[in-house]
């Protein structure tokens, strides 16, 4: 019930996966099965997204385009995260698969023969699975405008005026929730945002596409690693590559990869736009899910564009095939190499960020009652008490969705309000404390103030490193 009630208020987002996950965790509230629903939203993905690429390659193309969706480790970390973005990335491969089906691919017929020729199902399909997609997570909408812009740009002008008439069916259906909207947006808009330039939110734009195209780390170290580096350069010069092959090749820059690129290129903008709104705390990796499938979609027609002959100078030229097929093996084991690698980044401990059941394990082993747990920051504490049922209290216990950033990250002011109430919950007659801090304060001075207060009234008996968390045993001085 309190997903129901509060989804929009704490989460700050559209609510209907917050809803749906409280209805599934009430079969069984695991954390074990609440990860299910996000691994059953990407195998249905991929199921979906195959039934997609078979439209535009043929049977061992589209194999290999879905193997490599399918197998990104950006999809494989959606899936192992109980949050909305593997259902998002099944949304947008649904609605690209009946955006195809209802508009792109219906026929541009006389008025008289529109009615019987338009694909009804598809297109009914594509604005209910449209509505869904605005309840779920607003940037969705990125997408249903890149794939109007998409017909308009290949000039299926029918398609588009129907396609337009129905989104307003669907802008009727979403506005109750543009109230949220727009309170969401004062909440998000109201806390301190960092300088913005188009130089870093176009910077911001290319590292989600180098991310989906040849990931390294899916979440970048502060500082920049040697294999990033030689994906950045080799990222440019296959770039470079391509615009000069199909510029050469102008025949091959066909309507697919101009619908798709378009598709791609308006998400892109609004993300961009979102940054400028917004800041860039809401548009990082994970919510360029909305750009996931399109893009590997695009990339793969282009790719296919310039890799495979045509089969008129497939049968003149065998040299051309074979060739062909030595570059789809080089890119193979390039791209097995980077997924490797990209992999045992996120986990390399076989283990998520918080690494919170071997952080519980700890905890009980070691500890004594009168020992309560302080973690910063107070949105963590939500996730410990699944692993961890011991002697001591949890804290904070309350407020775990009240704390935006406050000054430039990395700065000592950066989440002062937020160091004040934790400090705040720290029993004042209790003489040991757990203290369990993550990976911000490691970012220059944002935890400053907390270790100030730490060092000035307690002593430190015993310190553990763990999987961008650290535990402290803290005694009072």
């Amino acid at each position: 019930m309190a997903a129901l009630r509060n989804a929009l208020s704490d989460e700050k987002q559209a609510p209907l996966y917050f809803w749906l996950l409280s209805l599934w965790r009430g079969i069984n509230d695991s954390i074990f099965f609440a990860r299910l629903l996000s691994i059953a939203f990407s195998l249905l993905a991929i199921k979906f997204f195959h039934d997609l690429t078979r439209k535009f390659f043929d049977e061992k193309a589209a194999f290999f385009v879905m193997a490599f969706f399918a197998l990104h480790p950006y999809l494989i970390w959606a899936s192992l995260e109980i949050r909305v973005y593997s259902f998002v990335i099944l949304l947008t491969t649904l609605l690209l698969v009946f955006f195809h089906d209802g508009y792109y691919e219906a026929k541009e017929t006389s008025p008289a023969l529109l009615a019987r020729n338009t694909p009804r199902k598809p297109q009914i399909l594509y604005v209910l699975i449209s509505i869904v997609a605005l309840y779920t997570n607003y940037y969705l909408g990125f997408l249903l405008v890149g794939n109007f812009f998409a017909l308009v740009i290949t000039r299926k002008w029918k398609a588009a005026r129907n396609y337009f008439l129905q989104m307003i069916i669907v802008g009727a259906a979403f506005a109750p929730l543009m109230w949220a909207i727009k309170s969401q947006l004062a909440v998000n808009t109201s806390g301190f945002q960092t300088g913005k330039s188009l130089t870093e939110g176009l910077q911001i734009i290319w590292n989600f596409v180098l991310t989906f195209v040849l990931p390294t780390e899916i979440f970048p170290p502060e500082e920049t690693t040697a294999i990033s580096t030689f994906r950045v350069w080799l990222a440019r010069a296959t770039v470079l590559a391509t615009i000069i092959l199909l510029v050469r090749n102008r025949r091959k820059l066909n309507e697919n990869i101009i619908a798709f690129g378009a598709t791609t290129a308006t998400t892109s903008a609004f993300l961009l736009a979102a940054y400028f709104l917004l800041g860039t705390i809401y548009v990082e990796i994970r919510h360029a899910a909305v750009l996931f499938a399109p893009l590997i979609l695009c990339v793969a027609l282009i790719a296919s564009g310039i890799l495979l002959p045509e089969r008129a100078d497939a049968r003149k030229k065998e040299n051309g095939l074979a060739a062909g097929k030595i570059s789809v093996v080089f890119l193979a084991i390039i791209v097995a190499v980077f997924f490797t690698y990209s992999i045992y980044t996120l986990y390399p401990n076989l283990t998520k960020r918080g690494d919170w059941a071997r952080i519980g394990s700890f905890l009980k082993q070691n500890e004594t009652p009168n020992q309560p747990i302080i973690i910063f920051t107070a949105f963590d504490a939500l996730a410990l008490p699944y692993h961890y049922q011991g002697a001591n209290r949890i804290l904070p216990d309350e407020k775990f969705f009240d704390w935006e950033l406050e000054a430039e990250p990395g700065s000592a002011d950066a989440w002062g309000k937020q160091t004040d109430f934790i400090i705040s919950k720290i029993p004042a007659e209790t003489k040991e404390i757990w203290l369990l801090t993550n990976e911000k304060c490691n970012a220059g001075q944002s935890c400053l103030a907390l270790e100030n207060f730490v060092e000035a009234n307690y002593n430190i008996i015993q310190e553990k490193k763990f999987y961008k968390e650290t535990v402290r045993l803290l005694r009072k001085k």
